[in-house]
Order: C-alpha cells, then sequence, then structure tokens
C-alpha cells in the first residue's frame, strides 16, 4: 500500500490512472530552496516521504512529491501573494519554462527509513499572455497553489502551446518515473 505524503488532487488522480492502491496521508514539512531545481525537488519529495513514514504501517511505502517551476535559472515555488503570481505569470508569458518533480519513496527496513529519489523535467512553452487572461487566471485561484503560479493540469492547460517531456511531470507526479522506482 502506498500512503500519499500530499493532499494534491493531481497526485491522487495520477495513481488512481495507474490503479494503484493509495491512501492520503499529507504531513506539514517546511520545504527547501537548494543551488539546483532538481536537488530542491529530491531533498522536498524526501522530507515529505519520511515525513509520512512514522504514521503507516510497517509494509508501507512513503510517497513523497515535490515540484518546482524554473526558467532562466530561477525556481519559481507556490506565489505567497497574488502580486507574485502575477509576477511569475508575467515572467512566463511567451516562454519556454521547465518543470521538475521529484518523488520520494520511503520504507521501514530494521527500524530505520530508507528511501529512494529521483526526479525527471518537462518544458512547456506557454503562449503570450494579456493582462486581462493573467488577473482573470489569478482571480480563479488556482495560481496560487501551483509551483511558479501555473497549473497544466486544469485551467492553466489553455495557456500551454505545447510540453516537451512528460505531461505527468507539470501536474507533479511523473507516471514513468513513479512507475520505475515501484
Amino acid at each position: 500500500m502506498i500512503y500519499l505524503a500530499s493532499a494534491s488532487p493531481q497526485r491522487s488522480q495520477i495513481l488512481r490512472e495507474l490503479d494503484l492502491p493509495f491512501t492520503i496521508l499529507p504531513v506539514d514539512v517546511e520545504e527547501v530552496a537548494l543551488a539546483t531545481p532538481d536537488a530542491t525537488v529530491c531533498e522536498n519529495a524526501r522530507r515529505k516521504a519520511e515525513r509520512a513514514l512514522p504514521q503507516c504501517p510497517a509494509d508501507a511505502v512513503a510517497l513523497g512529491a515535490d515540484t518546482v517551476v524554473e526558467i532562466d535559472g530561477r525556481i519559481l515555488g507556490k506565489p505567497r501573494s497574488k502580486e507574485e503570481a502575477q509576477r511569475y505569470l508575467s515572467l512566463l508569458s511567451g516562454r519556454v519554462v521547465k518543470a521538475w518533480s521529484g518523488i520520494s519513496l520511503s520504507r521501514l527496513r530494521d527500524g530505520r527509513a530508507v528511501s529512494r529519489t529521483a526526479c525527471e523535467s518537462a518544458s512547456a512553452k506557454i503562449r503570450a499572455l494579456t493582462a486581462e487572461e493573467i488577473d482573470w487566471y489569478i482571480a480563479t485561484g488556482e495560481p496560487m497553489t501551483r509551483a511558479g503560479a501555473f497549473g497544466i493540469s486544469r485551467i492553466g492547460e489553455i495557456f500551454v502551446e505545447r510540453i516537451e517531456g512528460s505531461y505527468s511531470c507539470f501536474a507533479g507526479l511523473p507516471k514513468r518515473l513513479l512507475l520505475s522506482m515501484l
């Protein structure tokens, strides 16, 4: 059984699509920002999985995941205000952005946590956005809960011209990577 250390509806949907049995077990973890996006998402995913592990049965696997958006070498997490969301979306407008998603699987072995962690990236070309579109999108509330103020799995998909790599990476849980790790 997988214990998903996240309340993300997108991650839950991906696990359902893969027909994997899971239980939602959200955890509160202080996320870190490291020097690179891959190091950031791997560390945050590991922290989430290991925080959930003590609440899991002995034979369970705790699954932690983290996603950030990168542009021009800058890591964009979830916006802290509507103004920051507006800055992020203006920055993404008309540009190619990269999503990084990290996955960590943790389980107990001989009384201690053992984790496997990996990440994947994908790129998307965002079409040029008008100020009115940005304001409308922020008013939906979606950008406030998404890395880079951009959610591809719901409304934000209308702003995408093309994707290179895994759509599920942008959605927060790369399917191929997860299955290879399991």
